[in-house]
């Protein structure tokens, strides 16, 4: 049974200092070459335009309004008087928005989007893309882009389509009335995965936060021991993260919290009246599947009250294929609960694996009989398919064994992969005895069961 945990540890580290690296300022000036603000006019919409200015580095602003086609040019009759249509009050509203903004000294340009099905986010989606915004900026709530819409809806759509930098903001006014700087009061999350490190990296090179809250999230823990291990662990890496990302005069608390990282987050955000929380875009469990948008940055956007800053890192997976030792066949054998939960043998398999960061994604098994060896177990788990990984697999198997004559079977739908690796079709008589009494023990006769006998012959010399 899980132990359950609550509370938290905290440590106060005042005024670090470490140099800037020579690249920071060369990464600061364009960071955000072209930020994309989708709006409708609302009061938070409007929130944005308050704090637009504190976001370093931008170039140009596109100010983007979308449409209901069918409805855009219509006029309303109400109490005697003839209504503005919603096409003309957003050409004045973004008309004044751009005004207003290059009085500030910023580059603008306005952009009308009509869509016929109401598909808001796709539209925004697609406007970022065309003009490579490299951050999107827009209120959690709002009046509505559309009828049936509210703002709330499409950035969470927005959010969910797209992999760039989206900066989801509430009025940030403080008590009385005076605009609270974005940056004064930060929030960063930490799971130490690699999107974890690149935030940090981003932190330190593009943004200058007055104070810095580090938080990890330990989720739960077998028992006391394991729980105290775990949150010291868990400080000393959130010290030395503070060590490196500190900076004259800035102030850096870390925390840890046990508990339900959703909660946690917006529990910790709320206490510390933080004015920004900055999360990647996903997580330790989520980014090397290659997944949209995080559960734990979904939930916090979501319930916070706060400003969130969803960073979306550019990250390089690494992916390596190589043989796994007698001790890691468990690993393929948990892949392989996936795929009719067959079981691995140190004394006649080699199992060849690809690794992403360090997750088995898919195996691929060479297996001894006594009269030849038997090609099988080539799976890569759901949610790494598509990305090639097979075939590494298959690569790295060849590379050790393909020196001698291999067997395998196939389905139908398969045989032109395996036919890539020098595979050919053959007669079921044309198996090794061992290898086809084997197939017949697991699945019997083959005719009908859509799979082809396949056998592959060295090259000479």
């Amino acid at each position: 049974m899980k132990f359950p945990v609550e509370g938290f540890s905290r440590n106060f580290l005042p005024r670090y200092h470490s140099p800037i690296p020579p690249c920071a300022a060369a990464r600061s000036s364009s960071m955000f070459a072209t930020v994309l603000i989708p709006t409708d006019f609302s009061d938070y919409s409007r929130a944005i335009f308050d704090t637009i200015d504190q976001i370093p580095g931008i170039d140009e602003i596109v100010l983007l309004h979308v449409l209901d086609a069918p409805r855009a040019a219509t006029q309303y009759w109400i109490s005697g008087r003839i209504l503005e249509s919603p096409l003309e009050s957003a050409r004045k509203g973004l008309e004044a928005l751009r005004e207003s903004l290059e009085a500030r000294g910023m580059k603008v340009r306005t952009r009308l989007e009509f869509i016929e099905h109401g598909d808001v986010p796709q539209a925004i989606s697609a406007v970022a893309d065309e003009v490579d915004a490299s951050l999107v900026v827009m209120g959690a709530r709002g009046r509505g882009i559309i009828s049936g819409l509210i703002l709330g809806s499409v950035s969470s759509g927005v959010l969910r389509r797209i992999r760039r930098n989206v900066l989801i903001m509430h009025p940030l006014r403080g008590g009385n009335g005076t605009i609270r700087p974005l940056f004064s009061r930060v929030l960063a999350p930490v799971d130490f995965s690699r999107p974890s490190e690149e935030m940090m990296v981003f932190l330190r090179h593009n943004v200058d936060p007055r104070e810095l809250i580090l938080l990890h999230v330990i989720r739960s823990a077998e028992s006391k021991n394991e729980l105290a291990f775990f949150e010291t662990t868990a400080q000393r890496r959130l010290e030395r993260m503070a060590v490196d990302a500190g900076e004259d005069g800035k102030q850096i608390t870390t925390l840890v919290c046990t508990g339900n990282p959703v909660d946690r987050i917006c529990e910790v955000a709320d206490a510390q009246d933080v004015s920004l929380i900055i999360v990647p875009r996903c997580g330790k469990a989520d980014y090397v599947r290659n997944v949209q948008l995080g559960s734990t940055t979904a939930g916090v956007v979501k319930r916070t009250r706060h400003p969130v800053f969803v960073l979306s890192p550019d990250i390089v997976l690494e992916v390596r294929a190589r043989e796994l030792g007698p001790d890691e066949f468990h690993l393929a054998e948990e892949v392989w609960l996936h795929y009719r939960q067959q079981t691995a043998d140190p004394e006649t398999d080699r199992i060849f694996g690809v690794f992403v960061e360090s997750i088995l994604a898919g195996v691929a098994r060479c297996k001894q009989h006594a009269d030849g060896l038997e090609v099988d177990g080539v799976f890569v788990l759901p949610e790494f398919r598509n990305r090639g990984y097979a075939r590494e697999a298959m690569q790295a198997l060849l590379d050790a064994c393909g020196h001698e004559t291999l067997y395998m079977h196939s389905t139908l739908e398969l045989i032109s992969f395996y036919e890539t690796f020098g595979f050919v079709p053959i007669l079921e008589a044309e198996l090794p005895p061992n290898i086809r009494k084997r197939f017949r023990f697991a699945l019997g006769e083959m005719e009908g069961m859509n799979v082809q006998p396949m056998r592959r012959v060295p090259e000479p010399g």
